[in-house]
């Protein structure tokens, strides 16, 4: 079940986190969502690895932040591919 509230979470700020970075990557919009709930699921992970019994504020306060990363990552990687510029390969 605390996978299912992973899920849920990462979708919910993975789509704020697209809508408002759509702007800056065209595909932030599928890809925040995705790797938001990529970092929830990995959070929930954690979280049954070590020994968390119920699910609490610590595991959900570690799935927000989680999913933030990962629409901070999104916004990293928009960042990178929007100032380069490709040059060619010198011949060897």
């Amino acid at each position: 079940m605390h996978f299912v509230y992973a899920t849920i979470i990462g979708l919910v700020i993975g789509a704020i986190g697209g809508f408002v970075l759509r702007s800056r990557a065209a595909n932030a919009i599928w890809l925040a969502p995705v790797l938001a709930v990529v970092g929830s699921l990995i959070a929930s992970a954690l979280a049954a690895a070590f020994g968390n019994p119920g699910y609490g504020i610590k595991e959900f306060i570690l799935q927000v932040v989680l999913a933030l990363a990962g629409v901070g990552a999104v916004y990293v990687l928009a960042s990178r591919g929007s100032g380069a510029t490709a040059t060619p390969a010198a011949p060897e």
